[in-house]
């Protein structure tokens, strides 16, 4: 028998092992699959506590057991001794997945399975084919996104601690841009995205109409720019020619549009062009005489597979063409529209300005700063907003979280220079509007050094806040500030503090909860 390492309420090692005597899974395999429950187990409420994750324990894991028993029929664990291993790391993934045939390559651990079953499952995020400059790469970006958004609760996470260690095989622009949509919207709107097979539905509209509504429409306008631009970016390092040569459209079809009168005189041109050819089409499709003509005309040059059998096929081709002639009629009567044709303009003028990317001699990195940048903004109007206890505290976990993101394989949010001044800016006033709303306990007495020890406790891997005390010491000019996980010390940090005792509002060596309780 095997050991029952899993929930009380539910007994996941039986449902598990039900599913897996019809696998032809390989022990080890078997083995792995059990301990990557087990590890999700212990993790889970670490991993939802630090990202805010609404989806609970066991609807995650039933997720996770339903894709073993529909989508995977094969696991093959590579041996990183054998040559076979080679196929992982071309690709510098952790498994590679074959949905028609419902096989998984993995490397043996319980992180690239898991890895390989959230790959497996099938993901859309389809996005209209009008943003054709962002469609391939975006949709690239949100199904690696929420691979490693799943896998996450594993990888850095083990029960005990929230790992902060470098991360291996991470696509880190895709899971940056990914988190930060989550963060500033919520998973719930991404899951949705994830399922939803419906090509009427436009996703990047969506999330536009989304974000104008929690962070204005200012706000969402720019955040979607530099969105866009890093993705371009993105695309740029990938393939720089097929980009330019689309940039190169938009300059085009916007030199076309820009000035009005040309625009319309075009369009009068070509809307007598067609009239004259739906004209021609009539008289050929009355007199068959001409038809005969058109006949023998359109077969001298069509190859022997493809040649009109007869008169009534060619009647049925050119009254189709006469159908295409309406129709673009149609759409060009559209475009003359007032507002129609100031919609097309300012959509190409944003074409513009995102896909210029392609010749401006910035780095990725540049376009990643300027995302996070926006990013912020977003966060910070939306403090502004802050009403209550709860919004406080919530905003509070995103910010630890958004500040331990990270940009590069070496680097954290909270490393990139250019950002120290407004992360620090909205955790301030963050800390300090908490305070007033009594969420905080007040530590001392001036604002600067109370939001100073404030932040250190906050900047720690303790998962849950209401776990951590602090206590306070003065020596020889600095502020000895301890920091306690359940009784147990976590983190010890000195501050300058050229105040007395007197400026503390608490006691000096005694814990205090950092929450008012």
């Amino acid at each position: 028998m095997k050991k029952r390492l899993f929930s009380k309420f539910k007994d996941y090692n039986y449902i598990l092992d039900k599913i897996l005597e019809e696998k032809n899974f390989s022990e080890d395999a078997t083995n792995l699959l059990l301990n990557m429950i087990y590890k999700i187990e212990v993790s889970y409420k670490d991993y939802a506590q630090i990202k805010g994750v609404f989806q609970r324990q066991n609807e995650f894991i039933d997720e996770i057991i339903d894709i073993i028993s529909k989508n995977c029929n094969q696991l093959f664990l590579i041996d990183p001794k054998k040559e076979e291993v080679r196929m992982l790391k071309e690709k510098n993934v952790l498994a590679l997945t074959d949905e028609r045939e419902k096989r998984i390559y993995a490397y043996p651990t319980e992180l690239a399975i898991l890895y390989g079953l959230m790959d497996i499952r099938p993901k859309y995020f389809y996005i209209p084919k009008k943003y054709y400059f962002l469609k391939q790469e975006f949709q690239n970006i949100l199904v690696q996104g929420t691979i490693l958004n799943k896998t996450e609760v594993i990888r850095n996470f083990n029960g005990w601690s929230w790992n902060f260690a470098e991360d291996a095989n991470i696509d880190y622009v895709s899971n940056m841009i990914y988190q930060m949509i989550r963060i500033l919207i919520d998973e719930d709107f991404l899951n949705a995205r994830e399922n939803d097979t419906s090509p009427k539905v436009d996703y990047i509209n969506e999330m536009k109409k989304e974000f104008s509504e929690y962070y204005g429409e200012e706000n969402s306008k720019r955040f979607y720019l530099s969105l866009a631009r890093l993705i371009v970016a993105k695309s740029v390092t990938k393939n720089r020619g097929k980009v330019r040569d689309e940039f190169v459209r938009v300059v085009n079809a916007y030199q076309n549009i820009k000035n009005k009168n040309e625009y319309i005189y075009r369009i009068s041109i070509e809307r007598q062009k067609i009239i004259a050819e739906i004209e021609n089409k009539d008289r050929i499709i009355n007199n068959r005489e001409l038809m005969l003509i058109e006949f023998k005309k359109r077969n001298s040059t069509l190859p022997d597979d493809r040649k009109i059998l007869n008169i009534s096929v060619l009647v049925d081709v050119l009254q189709k063409e006469k159908n295409d002639c309406f129709k673009r009629m149609e759409q060009l009567n559209e475009l003359v529209k007032p507002l129609n044709y100031a919609h097309l303009k300012s959509e190409l003028s944003e074409k513009l300005r995102i896909m210029s990317v392609v010749d401006e001699n910035k780095s990725l990195r540049d376009y990643e700063i300027a995302f996070l940048k926006d990013a912020i903004k977003c966060l910070s109007y939306n403090i502004e907003k802050m009403s209550s206890k709860e919004e406080i505290i919530d905003i509070i976990y995103k910010i630890r979280y958004f500040r331990k993101l990270r940009v590069t394989e070496g680097e954290k949010v909270e490393d990139i220079p250019q950002l120290f001044k407004d992360i620090s800016q909205i955790l301030k006033y963050t800390i300090t509007k908490g305070c007033k709303e009594k969420v905080f306990n007040i530590f001392c007495k001036d604002i600067d050094y109370n939001y100073q020890i404030i932040d250190v406790a906050l900047n720690t891997a303790i998962s849950n806040y209401e776990d951590i005390d602090i206590s306070l010491k003065i020596e020889d000019g600095f502020l000895k500030v301890t920091v306690y996980d359940n009784e147990v010390i976590d983190k010890q940090e000195e501050l300058k503090f050229p105040l007395t005792s007197r400026d503390l509002s608490i006691r000096q060596n005694k814990p205090v909860p950092m929450y008012v309780i």
